[in-house]
């Protein structure tokens, strides 16, 4: 009895010491994955961001995310500089229209196409430079003056007939491409109110009566999408425009981040390498390792590309004013829409560059050389290139249609669709947090999945495993 009390401690201290080893080897097991995947990860980094193709892509894009940002502001500044004019002259073969001479009719076209642009300044000078310049002439002169028009040396001629007791017509002469016409839907429109006028006065209506009549209806707009009322066009079509920017980057970035990966793995495999790494390192090891410094590489990259754009952007008011075309009453509020979609570009990115690059890692690791990876890779890219199709096709009419909804919450196409519904003003704050959540697990799915894969596709040097094989190695 006493021998068995003697012995229990000592089956407890052994017991003890057992665990004890135990932790401190799972603690030196944790302590060399971090160690290892910092090592390799350093490699891959340096290995990427060194090379002389790197360093000029990345100051490309410095460049044009600098210049694109300014792009809005250079337009406004140009515009509000312009010292085109368009000449119109106008013939009057209709007597008197709305009871107004050839001067009062003249004043009239020019006050109603210029608008407030060729009032004067208390000093007797106007603020800006009229863009039409009116002048009459005779109708014995249509015909030289449409000569004129033919060459090129008058921009617009607009000639009033009208026929015993008819209303008054307009025939507008212009040498333009109807396309480019820029100035018939101003002339149309106020021709639009004379003949109103001139017809008003014929039924004896008095000035009261006619302005009661050409008084607008109250009409009452009813946005029932989130975020379609305030904003402007240009948020609108600058924020379509970051959008497709974004999806193209998406895209491009994933794909040439994700094939570096893939071909660091193949060339590691085929070149044998591979044999002598996995003595040092766990295969576990080298995914992570390898896809962590690649995309720390791309990120790099990214981040200069959106942090020089974002600064851009908070840059265009101070550039504005020093321009002087904040005068001109120019729209910002599209900076807000840009910075939010810069932010959330770096976000995709990130979250689709972890998804893809662990497949891309899996299907290296399957194949025997390096010039294999294109057709390895294949299947996948197809995948990736539907989503990116759809996020221009969806985008283009409005990012609203329900197909176009439940395809931006499919992980392998969320990054690029998700931006683009963004970008149109199309999604909720709860539909980003969604679309995030799933995009993490789907990464936690698939590197479980790429991670087995890779663990035996390195070490195959044979011939290129079937689905029934890869299944197998996914149950073992």
């Amino acid at each position: 009895m006493s021998n068995k009390t003697e012995l229990k401690p000592t089956t407890e201290v052994a017991s003890s010491h057992h665990n004890a080893e135990a932790v401190r080897s799972s603690g030196d097991t944790r302590s060399n994955t971090i160690r290892n995947i910092g090592l390799i990860l350093r490699r891959e980094y340096k290995n990427r961001v060194f090379q002389r193709s790197y360093i000029i892509t990345t100051i490309l894009f410095v460049v044009f995310a600098l210049l694109g940002s300014c792009v809005p502001t250079v337009i406004q500044f140009f515009a509000a500089r312009s010292n085109s004019q368009s000449h119109v002259t106008l013939v009057n073969n209709a007597g008197t229209v709305a009871g107004l001479n050839d001067e009062a009719l003249t004043t009239y076209f020019s006050q109603r196409l210029n608008g407030n642009s060729n009032q004067s300044t208390a000093s007797g000078q106007s603020n800006t430079k009229s863009h039409f310049v009116l002048n009459t002439s005779t109708v014995d002169q249509v015909k030289p003056l449409q000569k004129n028009i033919t060459d090129g040396k008058l921009e617009v001629l607009l000639v009033l007939d009208r026929a015993a007791g008819n209303d008054v017509h307009f025939t507008y002469y212009t040498a333009a491409a109807s396309l480019a016409d820029t100035d018939l839907t101003q002339i149309q429109t106020v021709a639009g109110q004379l003949s109103v006028l001139d017809k008003s006065s014929h039924l004896g209506l008095t000035a009261a009566q006619t302005q009661h009549l050409l008084t607008p209806p109250d009409f009452k707009v009813v946005y029932t999408q989130p975020g379609k009322g305030g904003d402007s066009a240009l948020t609108l079509a600058g924020g379509y425009f970051l959008g497709v920017i974004g999806t193209v980057l998406i895209f491009m970035s994933v794909y040439l981040y994700g094939m570096w990966v893939a071909s660091g793995v193949a060339d590691e495999k085929g070149s044998r390498v591979m044999e002598i790494l996995v003595n040092a390192a766990t295969p576990f090891q080298l995914l992570w390792g390898k896809i962590i410094g690649i995309g720390a590489a791309g990120l790099t990259q990214m981040l200069c590309l959106i942090v020089t754009g974002l600064v851009g952007l908070w840059l265009q008011k101070p550039l504005s004013m020093a321009l002087n075309t904040n005068s001109s009453g120019f729209d910002f509020s599209y900076i807000n829409t840009s910075t939010n979609l810069l932010i959330l570009l770096l976000i995709y990115f990130i979250l689709g560059f972890l998804l893809y690059s662990t497949l891309f890692a899996a299907l290296g690791a399957l194949v025997k050389r390096q010039d294999e990876v294109q057709n390895a890779v294949g299947p996948l890219t197809a995948v990736c290139m539907v989503g990116y199709m759809a996020s221009f096709i969806g985008g283009s009419l409005g990012a609203g249609a329900t197909w176009f909804k439940v395809m931006s919450f499919v992980p392998f196409w969320t990054p690029m669709m998700m931006l683009m519904r963004v970008a149109t003003g199309s999604v909720s704050g709860l539909e980003i947090g969604v679309s995030i959540v799933i995009l993490i697990v789907s990464i936690l799915i698939c590197s479980w999945i790429s991670s087995r894969i890779y663990r035996m596709g390195i070490l195959m040097y044979g011939q290129k495993p079937g689905l029934g094989q890869l299944v197998k190695i996914l149950r073992q």
